[in-house]
């Protein structure tokens, strides 16, 4: 499923795209500011994001600098009044995929998510088991001990930041052990809801509760004898807590609704990036759980104490991406090598990847550039000396656009845009160098 995030904060307008896009068949999460949106981004990647341009606590373009580490190659489409088209158009050259103008035409709007959107998981799946680690001294160790553990079937936690790379650790182990013929199914604990998590865990009988049409295996029946990555451990309700600790001790589970005892007979490893010592000082957290699923710990440095391994993991993923797009024998110059080395990467191994699929995707030619890897950049140094020009482009499109509707009619489209034939003349021939757009060729 299409995972889409919608950033709208009017609750009317948003309601009720958040139901359309739903009975389309896309999972939406929708958050109402730039705070909410920052949340969602950071737990998990989307396929989609459709943004309103004005929020209670920023403007498109903050939300924009502050995405773009998340985003990848993720679409992202905003919408706006015709009064901040200037900023609009910006984003749009600084790299977003395109805006909208309200009031719009939802179906318009579906379509496009349609021709656009990607389903993050298939990145997550086509990354490979290869490891990121051991290109610096930083993480020699960290590869040595994952190498050892892998045919040890012993529980482990993977600690640190967001996007060091925790799953790529665990699909690691998976990859080198026993196991690695049977399934490796990943698991975001906070991104399941509440009332869900027992059925997704445990699985549940037809007729189970109101909606369960059909029987349901959860992760505990359908990993096997594979590997469950249980990610962002921390954020686990107390309810499963308690749960996931009896399956951890005498292995046996029942679907909901069910009576047949199964059997949990594979491995666990879980990861998380709180501090989860606080969080059982605040009983936030099961102790007995954290000593059942911690029986060996590895913490997982942040890039930038690994700043051997950016050009290395870089040039991976500008490979894997290009080759992905068809686009193969795509490389980087030097200034875009030496941004990278500057960067202090906030989200990790997680935004290089981003940066590199986004930029391998949007780039023109055959070099990436620092400009095609910090599109935000653009904002900060366009902004003073191309909002003209900005607000001059946009209202040429909608111009052009009026004139599409009208049927090359200048009468018609003046009406709609709600000025005079000789105005809606006079911008557009000064805004297509002299081209001729005499009133006299109109057929009404």
């Amino acid at each position: 499923m299409i995972d889409i995030l919608l950033i709208e904060d009017d609750r009317v307008l948003g309601g009720a795209l958040a139901q359309r896009l739903r009975l389309e068949g896309f999972g939406v999460r929708w958050a109402e500011s730039c705070a909410q949106a920052m949340e969602a981004l950071r737990s998990r990647r989307p396929g989609f994001v459709v943004s309103d341009i004005r929020l209670p606590d920023g403007s498109g373009e903050d939300l924009y600098r502050r995405a773009m580490p998340y985003l990848g190659d993720t679409p992202i489409l905003f919408v706006t009044a015709f009064a901040d088209i200037g900023q609009a158009v910006r984003l749009v050259r600084a790299g977003a995929d395109d805006y909208l103008t309200k009031p719009y035409d939802v179906d318009a709007l579906v379509a496009r998510v349609r021709s656009l959107a990607q389903d993050p998981s298939d990145h997550e799946a086509s990354a490979g088991t290869e490891a990121a680690f051991g290109l610096s001294p930083a993480t020699v160790g960290l590869e040595r001990d994952l190498q050892r553990l892998a045919p040890r079937d012993l529980a482990v936690l993977l600690r640190g930041e967001t996007g060091v790379g925790k799953e790529v650790a665990a699909r690691h182990i998976h990859a080198l052990s026993p196991r690695a013929a049977q399934p490796f199914v990943a698991v975001n604990c906070g991104a399941i809801a509440r009332e869900l998590m027992e059925s997704q865990f445990f699985g549940h009988e037809r007729g189970a509760f109101t909606g369960a049409s059909s029987a349901h295996a959860g992760y505990f029946e359908e990993v096997g004898e594979g590997t469950l990555f249980l990610d962002e451990i921390g954020e686990l309700d107390a309810r499963l807590q308690t749960a996931l600790l009896r399956v951890l001790q005498d292995g046996g589970f029942r679907r909901l609704g069910g009576r047949s005892e199964l059997r949990f007979k594979g491995r666990l490893v879980a990861a998380t990036n709180a501090d989860l010592q606080a969080r059982i000082a605040q009983r936030e957290f099961r102790e007995d759980l954290y000593f059942r699923l911690a029986v060996v710990e590895l913490t997982i440095p942040p890039l930038r104490q690994r700043r051997d391994e950016i050009a290395p993991l870089a040039n991976r993923f500008l490979r894997e991406a290009s080759e992905r797009n068809g686009m193969a024998g795509l490389s980087m110059d030097e200034a875009a090598l030496a941004a990278l080395l500057l960067h202090p990467w906030p989200g990790n191994v997680r935004e290089l990847r981003n940066r590199i699929e986004r930029a391998a995707a949007l780039v023109e030619g055959e070099r990436v550039t620092a400009s095609d890897l910090f599109p935000e950049e653009r904002l900060d140094a366009a902004a003073p000396v191309t909002l003209a020009d900005a607000r001059e482009q946009a209202e040429l499109d909608q111009i052009e656009h009026a004139l599409a509707l009208s049927g090359g009619r200048v009468s018609e489209a003046a009406r709609r845009l709600g000025i005079s034939r000789t105005t809606l003349w006079k911008r557009r021939r000064k805004q297509t160098d002299g081209e001729d757009a005499s009133p006299t060729g109109d057929p009404s």
